[in-house]
């Protein structure tokens, strides 16, 4: 679990408990995960249209979806309580 989740915590009893309440809410985490992979299938099936180009502001479109994509793969990283990468896990 990336040590974000429990960066507002003072002591390191609040930090285990709060750890406690996260793991205990991993199938939710685990269908938040499972949404965000739908809505990120929908974006890709949206490319795939040529008639995206017609449109004159196709650029800040594209660039909106890619801003879209970060934000996913940030959700996915915090709702993967098993990470062990980085120096930012619990």
């Amino acid at each position: 679990m990336l040590s974000r989740w429990t960066q507002h915590l003072d002591t390191e009893e609040e930090k285990e408990n709060f750890r406690r309440e996260v793991r205990s809410a991993r199938s939710v985490l685990e269908r938040l995960t499972a949404l965000v992979d739908e809505d990120e299938a929908l974006l890709d099936r949206s490319e795939t249209d040529q008639r995206i180009y017609d449109v004159p502001n196709w650029d800040y479109r594209q660039a909106h979806k890619n801003g879209l994509r970060q934000y996913m793969r940030a959700i996915r990283l915090l709702t993967n309580l098993d990470q062990q990468k980085g120096t930012n896990n619990d």
